[in-house]
């Protein structure tokens, strides 16, 4: 999801039954922390080049944001089947949804940057590219858990994919091949979290990795090699030979799986005490494609005001993430949620009409 480069969610429980339920809580919470990540991400995204917090803050964002909504989704499509049944699912909950957004993008980006709306939908705008890989990775998962070795499989696919220079924005399938490992992986990471967020000592261990991939951010400054991490291009493209670029991708998958299981251990939250706080995170994690999908033609509207340059840098860059962390809370409160649910939850408004036919 990166604005710069492209102008612009079966393994068996480990634990018992009633601690599975205390799990799926943390799980909601972490997909909702991890949605706030990504629009601050954005956000920050938007002043890169006037703000130095801002490029640090999108530097540490992108090493691990991705990850971190891939391999929560992973873990969510763990039960999936290869049938008529989870087809549907994913054409309403997921490409519906792009296409009406992508035409929704195609408006705005026309009424306040000027471009011409090419009514391409094979080729993704802004940040749309996730719901199109997320769609692939649910149609592969199920073939995947039945194949032997299905994560080395992946990491396989995944290498040598970035050989080819024709691999890209069309149907996401860069970052379709390039992220697959760590969908492939989440349900086996996240039942693993689940299990170490127990312990002080691996939220600790959490805690440092993040900090060690802050450390490398702020110590590399304006030299820092962004462009990898985004999973939108090959080898070619980052000037590397093969196994160059090989390398390069087996760091960005392990810095990427490390630092989001880091950040979901140092979640706050302790098991079996959920506060008013962290229930209403938990509802909220259940309605992430409200803030996912609402920011993106907002970003659009922001970056073309002159908000982007209003104030100093720093300030500027502080009221940035603040606002952004309001209008996730915003976006997943009620009233928007009816307002918006024909464009970002078709099928259930589709369901909601069936229900009065027959009441």
């Amino acid at each position: 999801m990166d604005r710069d480069t492209n102008p612009p969610v079966g393994v068996s429980p480990a634990v018992p039954a009633p601690a599975g339920k205390i799990r799926q809580t943390w799980i909601d919470q972490a997909r909702w922390a991890a949605i706030v990540l990504v629009v601050a991400g954005h956000a920050a995204g938007l002043l890169r080049s006037s703000s130095g917090l801002a490029l640090m803050v999108s530097n540490f964002v992108y090493m691990f944001h991705i990850p971190v909504l891939i391999l929560l989704a992973g873990w969510g499509a763990r039960h999936a089947e290869a049938n008529g049944r989870n087809l549907m699912r994913i054409w309403w909950q997921l490409l519906l949804p792009y296409l009406l957004f992508q035409v929704v993008a195609f408006g705005v980006n026309y009424r306040f940057e000027g471009t011409v709306p090419s009514w391409v939908f094979a080729e993704q705008t802004f940040g749309l590219w996730f719901l199109v890989a997320l769609a692939a990775w649910r149609l592969a998962g199920p073939w995947f858990r039945g194949l032997r070795g299905a994560v080395p499989v992946a990491v396989v696919l995944s290498l040598l994919a970035g050989m080819s220079p024709d691999i890209g924005g069309f149907l996401s399938l860069s970052r379709v091949f390039i992220f697959l490992p760590l969908f492939v992986a989440g349900p086996w990471i996240v039942e693993r979290v689940a299990e170490w967020r127990a312990h002080r000592p691996m939220r600790l261990a959490g805690a440092a990795v993040l900090a060690a991939g802050a450390l490398v951010v702020a110590a590399q400054g304006k030299g820092f090699w962004r462009r990898p991490f985004l999973g939108n291009a090959g080898y070619e493209v980052l000037n590397l030979n093969s196994l160059e670029g090989m390398l390069v991708r087996l760091v960005v998958l392990g810095v990427g799986a490390a630092m989001a299981t880091g950040f979901m251990l140092v979640l706050p939250g302790s098991p079996g005490a959920p506060s008013r706080v962290g229930s209403w995170v938990a509802e909220a994690g259940r309605h992430t494609m409200y803030p996912y999908l609402l920011h993106l033609p907002m970003l659009t509207i922001v970056g073309a005001s002159t908000l982007v340059h209003a104030g100093p840098p720093t300030l500027r860059t502080l009221v940035f993430l603040a606002a952004s962390v309001a209008f996730c809370v915003l976006t997943v409160s009620r009233p928007v949620r009816f307002l918006t649910q024909v464009l970002v939850e078709p099928h259930n408004l589709v369901q909601a009409t069936k229900r009065l036919r027959h009441a």
